[in-house]
């Protein structure tokens, strides 16, 4: 080879993503793709990058994120390129940002207003040549979200499509797949993802079936329900004849802790009877999500607006509190009804009277109040006119480590790309947006040694890649898209915390994006190098 190359990264340890053991290569890139991998000293390129005594792997790909309008608010895409993603994958829990009929639009806009992002699009194609003219740091794929269907031709209330109706969604499915949605996802613990049967999300996965889509779901329970929920995902890849995905696999709560060996074995006698059927797991005991979720159904009937004026009624939050108490449609069920308060902490705070209980546990909150838990919950959410996070401290290390350590898991954040400054900053109130990549490889293979560095490289690269259908990404090898990182093996770890999640990874060098170097001795340089992939073909 010549240096015709534009870089080559020398001296480091090449792990290819495959999950073959390390071997010490040099890496050439040209035009955005890798040119060549060669014994070291054997080539030379106009740059040259010494990747000596670290690692040179594949960039890690984002297989479940929340990034679908924080990306327009952060082009940079700070928090994720920080600690080695180079792609994403949005439109995740039911929730994309396309296409917007009906009441979708009104939800996304609300979401879009937070980033200072102005919705522009209506459809699939729209979004996604929105986030194209922007330009970001990182490769963005999308799913199209089943609510969001659902909110665009049935609102936000608890009913069934009628035939006609359910033709519309399925159109409207097929329309996004064809303009370059991946698959389909759902998010049956949210309204309105949660009135969905089953036979519904059947026939929605049907239309991604011509497309060799894929269906992503946040399954309708992960507490007792888990196995129940895990099985009604299985039975959807077997009758619509798709590949299933279930995201950030986990049991919550104490009494549940220990099933994901029962849900793990059903999965995998799912893959023996034909279904593809595989994971993703964020590698922390904290779940994240909004704090209206710890409400039963029934009470999110109607939208925003209809749970405020529910939760103001005082009939009304005693039948709450008293299903919290037995336990009755409870969807964080081993949180709220075992008093366990004090594993929820609250954070977006916007009121200023309010900003002192900033990342303070639900039963402190109560306390300071001199009220019950669920009380003050209901109080903070029409306070704060709805919009609050919770952070929920439910998942067993144990568990974790179960399922990380899987064959078949792919590490994923479920987290939105953030940064330290701008209109991004501190919109991430659980560390994963910052940290994830780097923590997977610090805790569970380096420091506890379950997993070998190059499998945990592989769950991060080639796995994901491969459940999306990234043909040429996830890999080192010649001909693939030069989507690389470059790694202090003794120095990558997570620095956000649950009391500071807005704090970069250290120990990432250097990071190339389609050939492009975007993080520079640890660095960014201002390069928008991601391109917006689509099923079958990419838009630059």
């Amino acid at each position: 080879m010549t240096d015709e190359n534009t870089y080559l990264l020398t001296g480091g340890a090449l792990i290819d993503g495959s999950g073959s053991r390390a071997i010490r290569m040099d890496v050439a890139i040209n035009g955005g793709r890798i040119a060549g991998i060669s014994s070291p000293g054997t080539a030379s390129a106009s740059t040259v990058v010494d990747a000596t005594g670290g690692v040179v792997c594949p960039g890690f790909i984002d297989i479940h994120t929340h990034s679908d309008l924080s990306l327009l608010g952060c082009p940079q895409s700070e928090s994720k390129i920080r600690q080695g993603v180079t792609t994403e994958v949005v439109g995740n829990c039911g929730g994309s940002a396309a296409p917007l009929l009906g009441a979708a639009i009104a939800d996304v806009k609300n979401m879009a207003s937070s980033y200072g992002v102005d919705v522009d699009w209506v459809s699939f194609d729209e979004y996604l040549q929105r986030l194209s003219d922007v330009g970001t740091s990182v490769n963005v794929a999308s799913l199209v979200g089943a609510d969001t269907i659902r909110m665009g031709v049935l609102g936000l209330d608890d009913v069934e499509p009628d035939a006609e109706e359910l033709e519309r969604m399925k159109t409207m499915v097929s329309e996004a797949m064809a303009q370059g949605a991946y698959g389909l996802s759902s998010g049956l613990i949210y309204a309105p993802g949660c009135y969905a049967s089953t036979e519904e999300l059947i026939a929605l996965a049907e239309a991604i079936a011509p497309f060799a889509g894929i269906y992503a779901s946040h399954i309708r329970g992960e507490g007792s329900t888990l196995l129940k929920a895990v099985d009604e995902a299985i039975r959807i890849g077997r009758e619509a004849a798709v590949r299933v995905q279930i995201s950030h696999h986990k049991a919550i709560g104490p009494r549940n802790w220990g099933l994901v060996s029962e849900s793990l074995k059903a999965i995998e006698d799912a893959r023996r009877s034909g279904i593809d059927v595989a994971f993703d797991v964020y590698p922390y005991t904290a779940s994240c999500t909004s704090l209206h979720a710890i409400l039963p159904p029934w009470v999110q009937d109607g939208g925003r607006k209809a749970i405020l004026e529910n939760i103001s009624k005082e009939d009304v939050r005693q039948r709450i509190k008293d299903e919290f108490k037995d336990l009755l449609n409870t969807l964080w069920e081993n949180t709220v009804a075992e008093d366990g308060w004090d594993n929820i902490a609250v954070s977006g705070f916007k009121k200023a009277e309010n900003k002192r209980l900033e990342h303070m546990r639900m039963n402190q909150i109560a306390e300071l109040r001199g009220i019950e838990p669920a009380d003050a919950a209901m109080d903070l959410l029409i306070e704060e006119g709805f919009d609050l996070m919770g952070v929920f401290h439910e998942i067993s290390d144990d568990d974790v480590s179960r399922v990380i350590s899987h064959p078949l898991a792919s590490v994923a954040s479920d987290g939105e790309v953030s940064a330290s400054v701008g209109p991004c900053s501190g919109t991430a109130v659980h560390p994963r947006a910052f940290g994830t990549f780097p923590r997977a490889i610090r805790e569970y293979s380096l420091r506890k040694g379950l997993i070998p560095l190059e499998e945990m490289i592989r769950k991060m690269t080639s796995a994901p890649a491969e459940r999306m259908g990234f043909a040429d990404r996830g890999r080192l090898a010649e001909g693939m898209m030069a989507d690389i990182v470059v790694f202090d093996r003794e120095r990558i770890r997570d620095m956000a915390t649950f009391e500071n999640p807005n704090q970069y990874a250290e120990g990432i060098t250097h990071v190339f994006v389609n050939g492009v170097l975007t993080i520079c001795d640890g660095e960014h340089t201002g390069e928008l190098a991601g391109i917006v992939l689509k099923k079958n073909a990419s838009v630059s």
